[in-house]
C-alpha cells in the first residue's frame, strides 16, 4: 500500500522564485518584449515555427530562454524526422544540447515549468500528438551552465506512450511552489480522459486520470486554458465543444462540468480561444472551409449570459487568404491574435518565402479591453507591428507564471509540498525514436562524477561503451542504433557508487 507523508511547515512568504511572461518568441523570427507593460515593443527570435513555442523570463522581465517545434522545411529536409524541437538561450543561440526534443508540427505541444525547489532548473514538457512521435516527454534545462546561457541536462524522458491532444497546459499548485501539468488523451476510440501531473521537488508524478468532458476521438486540435486564478479549466475543440471545469489546485481534481457549446451546436472549426482577465468574456477564432476558400471569424461570447451561444458577437470577418489563428492573453492584459497569410506563395503554409511580406503576416491583431462588451473591447486588426518579422497561426503557450498560493485553501501554507503518493522510479529512463533509430538515455540522483554507459545485445555481447561525466546528479546521452538489427538490448549505466540497468 502506498504511503502518504504529510509534512507541514508554516512560512509567511513563498519559497519559490518568481518568473514572468514578459518576452514572447514565436513565428518567423518574431517576438514581443513586454518588459514595459505600458509600451510593449517588437523584438526578435531565431524561431522558424508555425505553431508550438514557449518562453520564460525572470522576475525583472529579462528573457531566460525559449523553445519551439521544428518547421516544415526542416522536417522535409531530413527524411521525415519529427524529433527536432529545440531550446534557445537568452542570447538567441541554440542551447548546449538543446536540439532533438520530441515534438511534431502542431500548435500547443510545449510548456515550460520551473522545477520546484531549484531556481536554476526548468522542465520543458512536450506532447507527441501523432506518429512517429507520440506520448508525453520532458527535458530539463539547467541555467547554471555557460554563464547563465544554460544547458539541457536531460532530454526526452518519456512518461506516456499514447497520443496526447494538442493543448498541453500548466498551472501553479495551491501551495505556491509546485505545479500541475494537464494533458488530454487522444485515441482512435472515444475517450474522455484528462490527467494532471504533479511537478514537485520529488519529480513528476501522474495523478489519477479522470473521465470528464466530451468524447475525444480524431480531434487533435483540443485547446486547454486556465482562467487567471487557476480555478477553472476551459476546453475548446475544433468540432464546436466549449466546456468549463472547476479545478482544485490542492488535489488536482476536476469537477462541476459546465457545457457552453456542443459538437451539434451552431459553431465548429474553433481554432483558438482566450478568456478575458475578469472571466466575463470568451474570445474564439473560427475557420470555416467553403468552396471558394476559408472564411475566418473572431467572436466574443458572454460567459455570464443565460444563453451563451446567442451572445456571440462577430468582431471581425476574414476571408482567404487571411486565416485567424491562436489568441493569447498578454502580460499587459490585452489579448493578441495571430493571423496567417495563406496566399499563392508556394511555401506559405509552413515557412513564408523570404519575399512574402504583407500587412497580414507582419502584424498581430489586438483586443485592447477584453473585459468590455462588443465594440467597447476595441478589437484592432493588424495593429501591432512585429518590426519586420512574421507571424503564423501560433503564439507562445505561456501560462500564468506569476500566480501565487491559493490563499485560504487547505494547502496554502504547505510550503514544502506533499510527498508523492507513489515511490519515485529511479531506474534508467529510456526512449527509442524509431524514425531517427536513436535511443535517449536519462538518469538522475546519481552518485559519482564519472559514468559509463554500455549497450549489450541479448547474448550479452557489448556493442557500445560511452564514458562521460555526470551533470551533477543527472545523466543524459543518446546513441544511434541505425546499424543494429531489431531485437532486445540491455542498457547499463554505472558510476563509482551505483549501477542501474534497463532493457529496450
Amino acid at each position: 500500500m502506498p504511503r502518504l507523508l504529510l509534512l507541514f511547515i508554516l512560512f509567511t512568504t513563498s519559497l519559490s522564485a518568481q518568473f514572468t511572461d514578459r518576452y514572447w518568441a514565436f513565428g518567423d523570427s518574431a517576438g514581443i518584449d513586454f518588459k514595459n507593460l505600458s509600451s510593449p515593443q517588437p523584438a526578435n527570435s531565431i524561431l522558424r515555427v508555425r505553431g508550438s513555442c514557449a518562453s520564460i523570463c525572470d522576475s525583472a522581465g529579462d528573457l531566460l530562454f525559449y523553445c519551439g517545434s521544428p518547421n516544415w522545411q526542416q522536417w522535409r529536409a531530413v527524411n521525415n524526422i519529427f524529433t527536432d524541437g529545440y531550446v534557445i538561450n537568452k542570447n538567441h543561440q541554440v542551447m548546449h544540447s538543446g536540439d532533438s526534443l520530441a515534438t511534431t508540427l502542431w500548435y500547443q505541444e510545449m510548456v515550460i515549468v520551473p522545477m520546484p525547489g531549484n531556481d536554476s532548473l526548468f522542465y520543458i514538457f512536450c506532447a507527441g500528438v501523432v506518429n512517429p512521435v507520440v506520448g508525453l516527454f520532458y527535458s530539463i534545462v539547467d541555467l547554471k551552465y555557460n554563464n547563465g546561457q544554460g544547458r539541457v541536462i536531460q532530454k526526452n524522458v518519456q512518461i506516456r506512450t499514447d497520443s496526447i491532444c494538442d493543448g498541453i497546459t500548466a498551472i501553479r499548485h495551491g501551495n505556491g511552489r509546485d505545479w500541475w501539468v494537464i494533458v488530454r488523451t487522444w485515441k482512435d476510440i472515444p475517450t474522455k480522459d484528462i490527467t494532471p501531473y504533479l511537478v514537485s521537488p520529488s519529480g513528476v508524478t501522474a495523478y489519477p486520470t479522470q473521465s470528464i468532458g466530451p468524447n475525444v476521438t480524431l480531434q487533435g486540435f483540443y485547446r486547454l486554458k486556465f482562467n487567471n486564478s487557476g480555478t477553472h479549466l476551459y476546453n475548446v475543440n475544433n468540432t464546436g465543444s466549449i466546456e468549463r471545469y472547476d479545478f482544485d489546485r490542492c488535489t488536482g481534481v476536476f469537477s462541476n462540468r459546465i457545457i457552453y457549446s456542443t459538437q451539434s451546436g451552431p459553431f465548429n472549426g474553433f481554432w483558438g480561444f482566450e478568456v478575458s482577465p475578469d472571466e466575463s468574456k470568451l474570445y474564439a477564432s473560427l475557420i470555416y472551409q467553403t468552396s471558394v476558400g476559408d472564411t475566418g471569424y473572431v467572436l466574443q461570447f458572454d460567459l455570464n449570459s443565460p444563453n451563451f451561444l446567442a451572445s456571440a458577437d462577430t468582431l471581425e470577418l476574414f476571408t482567404a487568404p487571411d486565416t485567424p489563428g491562436l489568441l493569447e492573453l498578454g502580460p499587459d492584459g490585452k489579448i493578441y491574435l495571430s493571423i496567417t497569410w495563406a496566399g499563392g506563395d508556394t511555401c506559405y503554409d509552413y515557412l513564408f518565402c523570404s519575399g512574402t511580406v504583407n500587412t497580414t503576416n507582419s502584424n498581430l491583431s489586438v483586443i485592447n479591453y477584453p473585459d468590455s462588451v462588443g465594440a467597447a473591447c476595441d478589437f484592432q486588426p493588424f495593429s501591432f507591428y512585429l518590426g519586420g518579422h512574421k507571424t503564423y497561426w501560433g503564439l507562445p503557450n505561456n501560462h500564468n507564471y506569476e500566480l501565487g498560493a491559493w490563499v485560504g485553501s487547505p494547502c496554502d501554507t504547505l510550503s514544502v509540498g506533499i510527498q508523492d503518493l507513489f515511490p519515485k522510479n529511479k531506474e534508467l529512463k529510456l526512449y527509442y525514436d524509431k524514425t531517427w533509430q536513436t535511443v535517449f538515455v536519462n538518469a538522475e540522483e546519481l552518485q559519482g562524477r564519472k559514468a559509463i554507459l554500455e549497450f549489450y545485445n541479448i547474448n550479452g555481447q557489448l556493442i557500445e561503451r560511452i564514458s562521460s561525466e555526470t551533470d551533477g546528479s543527472y545523466f543524459s546521452k543518446s546513441s544511434s542504433f541505425s546499424s543494429q538489427a531489431d531485437g532486445v538490448y540491455i542498457v547499463r549505466l554505472s558510476t563509482r557508487r551505483k549501477c542501474s540497468q534497463g532493457s529496450l
